[in-house]
């Protein structure tokens, strides 16, 4: 029970962590910044924490007799089902997830809620426009094609894979054994926001969003399709716009 909790919310302190020592070194290198909000540097401090829970989960597993294989469910004959199993959990996390951003955004900005997109995904024009070493972007952007492959896998290992049964097998109530997880779930995205604002829309919608994974995965019994719906949206969420920041 205690590595349940523990593999749920361990992920936060580890990104607050990787977020000092970057902000650190950009003191030390005289680089400006936005503390905390180093969003385009964050590909390398999550990988980092990506390896690092990788670590953590094969050991966990391991003394349960269990492998990371086996908890994922992957399944060579199930590849191409699975993968439409994916992209169809997408379409339907999707959904909560944009009503989630459009209801907490109505509320914090009010009608003109529209207008405020910038400064909740990308940050204010003044506040986010910082010189970087063109090395350390390339650094990133190389960090961010790697990113999906540890991040989709690691995550839905941890809080859907080993967080959830565990909670589950305790409780006996599906409410805690899902809520718990998304609750650590949704704390860790926030490392991913560029603004205050965006902190607090990030982590109503990824808890919504962990909440539909957990209840997809209590019903189906399958982690590999959330896993392939979970890289999809890495790719388009992290590859794509460190992509278009270095081809500026």
């Amino acid at each position: 029970m205690k590595n349940a909790w523990i593999v749920s919310f361990i992920r936060f302190p580890m990104l607050v962590i990787g977020l000092l020592v970057f902000s650190g070194l950009f003191m030390l290198m005289g680089l400006d910044f936005q503390f905390p909000f180093l969003n385009d540097m964050s590909p390398i401090y999550f990988t980092l924490v990506n390896v690092l829970c990788f670590v953590l989960l094969h050991h966990l597993l391991k003394k349960d007799g269990r492998s990371l294989k086996d908890v994922s469910g992957f399944q060579r004959e199930r590849l191409w089902k699975d993968i439409l199993y994916g992209f169809l959990w997408l379409f339907i996390l999707y959904i909560p997830f944009l009503i989630a951003v459009v209801i907490t955004m109505l509320i914090m900005f009010g009608s003109g809620f529209h207008l405020h997109f910038q400064t909740v995904f990308t940050g204010d024009a003044e506040s986010s426009n910082f010189a970087r070493p063109e090395w350390l972007l390339w650094f990133s952007a190389c960090t961010a094609l790697v990113f999906p492959f540890l991040n989709a896998p690691i995550e839905e290992l941890m809080y859907r894979g080993y967080a959830q049964p565990i909670f589950l097998k305790h409780f006996n109530k599906i409410i805690p054994a899902i809520a718990i997880p998304s609750l650590g779930f949704a704390l860790q995205h926030i490392m991913l926001a560029p603004s205050w604002q965006g902190a607090v829309v990030y982590f109503v919608a990824f808890f919504l969003w962990g909440v539909g994974s957990g209840i997809i995965y209590y019903k189906q019994k399958r982690l590999f399709p959330l896993i392939v719906c979970h890289f999809v949206v890495n790719v388009a969420f992290s590859v794509i716009p460190i992509i278009l920041l270095i081809s500026k």
